[in-house]
C-alpha cells in the first residue's frame, strides 16, 4: 500500500499554498471564474493535470514493458465541469495524447501500451466522470 499526503496553508484571499513532501511548491486558488486571480493552478486545473500526468506516466511504464522508447508524448487533458442536480460536477474529461515512435515497427504497441494506460490510470478510476482518451501515434520516418 502507497500513501500520498499534501499540506494545504490559505494565504490570503481565495489562494492558498500547496505542499507535497520535499515537492516544490504549488500556489492554489480558485479559478478565475469563481473570483480566483488568473496566475494561480485552480483544483479544477490540478484534477485534468493528474488524469493527464496519470496517463502519461502510466504510459511510459507500458512503453517500457512493450520495449517501445518514444521520441516524443505530447498530452492535453480538458476538464469539462456543469451545474448538474447535485451541484457543480466534472461531466467528463478528455484527454488526447502524441505519441511519436521510431520505427512502424511500434506503432501497434505504443497504441496498445496507451490503451492499456487508459484502463490503468488510477487517477482515472478513482473519478466518477468519464474519461475519454484519443492517441495518435506516428513514425516520423514514414
Amino acid at each position: 500500500m502507497w500513501t500520498y499526503e499534501t499540506t494545504l496553508s490559505w494565504d490570503s484571499g481565495k489562494e492558498g499554498s500547496l505542499h507535497a513532501g520535499g515537492n516544490p511548491e504549488i500556489r492554489v486558488a480558485s479559478p478565475p471564474e469563481f473570483g480566483g486571480p488568473q496566475n494561480c493552478w485552480s483544483p479544477e486545473d490540478l484534477v485534468a493535470g493528474a488524469v493527464g500526468s496519470c496517463v502519461m506516466t502510466t504510459s511510459l511504464f507500458f512503453f517500457e514493458k512493450a520495449g517501445v522508447k518514444p521520441l516524443s508524448y505530447l498530452s492535453n487533458a480538458t476538464a469539462t465541469m456543469a451545474k448538474t442536480s447535485s451541484g457543480l460536477a466534472f461531466t467528463g474529461i478528455t484527454v488526447d495524447v502524441s505519441v511519436a515512435v521510431k520505427t512502424e515497427e511500434e506503432i501497434e504497441k505504443a497504441y496498445s501500451a496507451v490503451r492499456k494506460a487508459e484502463e490503468s490510470c488510477p487517477v482515472s478510476k478513482a473519478l466518477k466522470c468519464e474519461v475519454t482518451l484519443n492517441a495518435k501515434v506516428s513514425c516520423p520516418g514514414s
